[in-house]
């Protein structure tokens, strides 16, 4: 009876410790299913410190950060304006690719862009994010309405920099939007008309050239007057 009873012990045990293996297993599944996985930090440009995303777009935009007074902020906003070129440019890219391949995408408004002290994580709103794209993507498709995405590409440009209080100096169109002309080739150069002496007309004479013309012939045509003996 003693054995029976200590075996029955070492099985409730053992049942005890896979049990609890199994609990702990379940608890670290859901846990990580509710946290996700950890997001290391996208930046390394140590000048803007903690902003980067959305809050830097946010920063840019006006609304007040904590810890970062207004001043410090307009310092920091020519910084800012090469991590936004490279955002328009890279999603406007984007469309243009996607555009030539025929395969359409949503595109992200989340993007890591390179800084001269690293690189930082820039944000833009959707809307304008989708705009850029598909001007980009019919400027692949469709490059006869060429003159409609150059007005869309450069208004959307500078509503982004109105935003975050920037200068475009230069339409994005102007380098992102070139057109070059068709050259002409030797044989398609028409070369110059020479005339043919004998089918240059001559002159045509004005009215009261021509009438002393025909009085001219017709006396050369009359005899010469006789004179009558005194």
């Amino acid at each position: 009876m003693s054995n029976f009873f200590q075996l029955f012990v070492a099985w409730g045990v053992l049942l005890l410790v896979v049990l609890s293996f199994y609990l702990i297993d379940k608890i670290n599944v859901i846990y990580r299913k509710n946290t996700g996985p950890e997001i290391p930090k996208t930046y390394d440009d140590g000048l803007f410190a903690d902003l980067s995303g959305k809050s830097l777009w946010d920063a840019m935009s006006g609304i007040p950060m904590p810890g970062y007074p207004a001043d410090l902020l307009e310092k920091l906003r020519p910084h800012y304006e090469p991590v936004i070129r490279q955002h328009i440019e890279h999603v406007f890219m984007q469309g243009r690719q996607d555009g030539a391949k025929g395969t359409q995408h949503v595109p992200s408004n989340v993007g890591k862009f390179s800084t001269p002290r690293g690189s930082l994580e820039s944000w833009l709103p959707m809307h304008h994010v989708a705009s850029l794209y598909q001007v980009g993507f019919d400027d692949a498709q469709h490059p006869e309405h060429w003159l409609t995405n150059q007005q869309t590409l450069d208004q959307v440009a500078a509503m982004l920099y109105a935003r975050t209080g920037l200068i475009l100096e230069e339409p994005y169109s102007s380098h992102l939007m070139v057109r070059e002309l068709p050259e002409l080739s030797d044989d398609s150069a028409e070369a110059p008309m020479q005339a043919d002496p004998a089918d240059v007309a001559e002159p045509a004479l004005l009215p009261h050239e021509a009438q002393v013309t025909t009085l001219e012939e017709e006396s050369s045509l009359q005899p010469p007057a006789q004179q009558v003996p005194a």
